[in-house]
């Protein structure tokens, strides 16, 4: 198995959200936002700081990963290379993910096979919505205000302070097709498209739907768990991926498989905003400058995408994370 060498959070300062602006998802409080900068930027700036909080060099680079929910860059350019080009040079090789939300923990399960293979592997994470209304569905469709954000993480097989012990996924891909913003694929979806699928796609939920959602996060963990030989009793802390207000479905989650829950990652989230694929890196990233990261410390990590997949990792601390904070860069390695 890999190991996590080092992780990195673009995080701005988040403001208060107004009442109008989450009117219908009052529980989210506030939202970081990063005014004129773009996802490629932003995964360049704290892949620097997360590459140098490793033990590896650009040259030990064998790949770069790079993953967003929203846009990245202009149709046809590969900003995977940008992002490349930024962090390692002409190191390694590049390419970019899509699975929107869960993308940032599933980068890590690729990560994982090829730093076993002596690859070692840059994943990098990140979305700007300031181009645009962030406060499209938390206005009217109970849906959170979405964060600027980004990540990163050097993963290898050489050692660092979290060894990635089991990952797991699973999939609802029968429910996807209410997400289909456009039957022109052609084009770009504007915010409003997204506006409309969001609620198609919540207004078709069925209780057949809601539970076959549930099973499936509750499958990626339990069997992440039984990869790793581990009962859940001996798991010290659970990142899940954003909630509502109440923290439902993952609190749910917890309570089924029998998992620690922390009220205070879960206010974190809701004075954020979405953190979108950045959220378990954020969730890991807050455990360690609390200092709750200590030497076999076990952690859940549980991300999802539209209720349609989720990705569970299961990591064992091997010592306390070294934090540093510069500006809006949080590292721990």
């Amino acid at each position: 198995m890999a190991y996590v060498e080092s992780i990195g959070l673009l995080l701005p300062a988040a403001r208060p959200a107004s009442p109008e602006e989450v009117a219908s998802a009052p529980d989210w409080r506030a939202v970081c936002e990063c005014a004129h900068g773009s996802p490629a930027e932003m995964a360049i700036h704290v892949g620097r700081a997360t590459l140098t909080a490793s033990s590896s060099t650009p040259s030990d680079i064998g790949w770069v990963i790079h993953c967003g929910s929203g846009y990245q860059g202009s149709a046809g350019w590969p900003v995977h290379h940008h992002v490349q080009e930024g962090i390692v040079g002409g190191h390694g090789t590049a390419f970019e993910l899509r699975q929107y939300c869960a993308g940032g923990l599933t980068s890590w399960v690729v990560a994982n096979s090829m730093a076993s293979s002596d690859s070692t592997v840059i994943c990098t994470g990140a979305d700007n919505w300031s181009w645009d209304d962030r406060f499209v569905i938390s206005r009217s469709l109970g849906g959170p205000p979405l964060a600027d954000v980004a990540h990163a993480a050097v993963i290898s097989s050489r050692g660092g302070f979290a060894k990635i012990l089991s990952t797991a996924t699973a999939s609802c891909p029968e429910q996807s097709e209410p997400w289909r913003t456009r039957e022109a694929y052609w084009e770009y979806a504007s915010r409003n498209d997204f506006r409309q699928a969001y609620s198609r796609a919540v207004g078709s939920r069925t209780p057949d739907a809601n539970h076959d959602s549930f099973e499936m996060r509750v499958r990626a963990v339990t069997t992440a768990l039984s990869d790793a030989h581990l009962s859940p009793q001996y798991v010290t802390h659970f990142v899940p991926h954003n909630s509502s207000g109440s923290g439902d479905p993952f609190r749910r989650v917890a309570n089924a498989v029998g998992l620690p829950w922390a009220e205070s990652l879960h206010r974190h989230n809701l004075d954020s905003g979405d953190l979108g694929v950045s959220t378990e890196v954020a969730g890991l990233m807050q455990l360690a400058k609390s200092a709750e990261l200590q030497s076999d410390s076990i952690v859940v990590l549980l991300a999802t995408t539209y209720s349609l997949c989720a990705t569970a990792v299961v990591l064992r601390i091997i010592r306390p994370p070294v934090v540093r904070v510069d500006g809006v860069i949080h590292t721990a390695a």
